[in-house]
């Protein structure tokens, strides 16, 4: 009988530690894409947030709570952009005449964006006439009746926006009602 013994030897290194190092760069490389990525984006315009998905989510959001108001994160308008009520409309639970949209901190003369009122029932959008991108936050409210919705602005960044300058005309006479407005991006 021969008997053979076999005698390995490992460096001080082993294999698992090699592979340890391997998991800790990656997870250092995703970390640094992760925080580079919203950078390059941002730059590079690739990734912008829609105004009328940003916008939805925050009606769909109010909706149900009165006198709440909020702004969306910074929404990007591109050239010839419309944001408009029937859009919004479409997947929210209010018809695009209880949408009143104005262009806030944009006045429609010097700007760049352009309040419209279309259709019938009347309903309101607002069109980007600018040659570049135009960065914004769109804050909205709600409330059950446009009466109670005017009142309710009363020391918001709506205040300003009251009966004559918001100008709702028709739209938001009847039941529940939202109003937008265009902000300057902090």
């Amino acid at each position: 009988m021969h008997s053979f013994i076999l005698v390995i030897s490992l460096n001080n290194k082993g294999q698992a530690y090699s592979t340890f190092k391997l998991l800790i760069a990656a997870i250092v490389a995703l970390a640094i894409l992760m925080i580079l990525l919203p950078i390059i984006s941002s730059v590079l315009g690739i990734l912008q947030n829609d105004p009328n998905d940003k916008a939805r989510e925050l009606i769909n959001n109010l909706y149900n709570q009165p006198e709440s108001l909020k702004h969306t994160e910074d929404v990007t308008f591109t050239p010839g952009y419309v944001l408009s009520a029937a859009a919004l409309a479409e997947k929210v639970t209010l018809s695009s005449d209880q949408i009143c949209i104005t262009s806030g901190d944009f006045p429609d003369d010097d700007a760049g964006f352009e309040l419209q009122e279309v259709g019938d029932p009347t309903y309101q959008r607002i069109v980007w006439h600018g040659e570049t991108n135009k960065v914004v936050q769109i804050a909205v409210t709600c409330h059950i009746n446009k009466n109670r919705l005017e009142d309710s602005i009363v020391g918001t960044v709506f205040d300003d926006l009251r009966e004559e300058d918001l100008d709702c005309g028709s739209v938001c006479d009847a039941g529940r009602c939202c109003a937008l407005a265009l902000r300057a991006s902090s």
